[in-house]
C-alpha cells in the first residue's frame, strides 16, 4: 500500500502527470451528467431536493477539478513545448490552452443552473431545467473537443513522451 501511495504522491509532484490525472474526472462527468441533468424539468421540488443538491454539488466540485487540471496543464505546457515541434503541435497546444481556461466556468454556470431548479415555482423549475440540459449536452461536446485536442497532443505530437 506505501508504494501505491508513494506513487501517488509523485504523480502530483509532477505537473503533467497531475493534469492526466485530474482531467478525466471533468471529461467523463460531462458526458453522465446529461441524462441525470435531463430528469430535472420533470422532478417535482420537494421529492428531488436531495437529487438536485448532490447533482449541483457534484457539478461544481467537478468544475473545481476542472480548475485544478487546468492549473496543472498551465504548469506542465513548457515540458510539453520541448517535447513538441512545429506549427501544428503549437497551434493545436495554444486551442487546447485556450479551451481548457473555459471548461471550469463553464460547469460552475452549469451547476448554478442546476442551483436554480431548486428555486420554488414549477414554471421556473422547468424553464432553468431544460436551460441547464441544453447547457449540459453543450459542455459535453465542448468537453470532448478540448479531450480531442489533448489527445492529439499526446498521441500525434508527443506532448507525453
Amino acid at each position: 500500500m506505501s508504494e501505491f501511495l508513494e506513487s501517488m504522491r509523485q504523480s502530483f509532484a509532477d505537473p503533467a502527470s497531475r493534469h492526466a490525472m485530474l482531467v478525466h474526472f471533468p471529461i467523463v462527468l460531462a458526458i453522465v451528467a446529461v441524462p441525470f441533468v435531463a430528469a430535472l424539468p420533470f422532478i417535482a421540488r420537494r421529492r428531488a431536493l436531495a437529487y438536485r443538491v448532490i447533482l449541483a454539488s457534484t457539478i461544481f466540485g467537478t468544475a473545481v477539478i476542472a480548475w485544478q487540471a487546468g492549473e496543472a496543464g498551465e504548469a506542465a505546457e513548457p515540458i510539453a513545448q520541448q517535447k513538441m515541434q512545429g506549427e501544428a503541435a503549437e497551434a493545436a497546444l495554444t486551442r487546447h490552452a485556450e479551451r481548457g481556461e473555459l471548461l471550469a466556468l463553464l460547469m460552475a454556470g452549469n451547476a448554478l443552473l442546476v442551483f436554480l431548479t431548486l428555486v420554488p415555482g414549477r414554471s421556473l423549475r422547468i424553464a432553468s431545467g431544460l436551460l441547464a440540459f441544453f447547457a449540459t449536452c453543450g459542455l459535453a461536446i465542448f468537453v470532448v473537443v478540448i479531450a480531442h485536442d489533448g489527445g492529439m497532443l499526446v498521441y500525434r505530437y508527443g506532448a507525453a513522451g
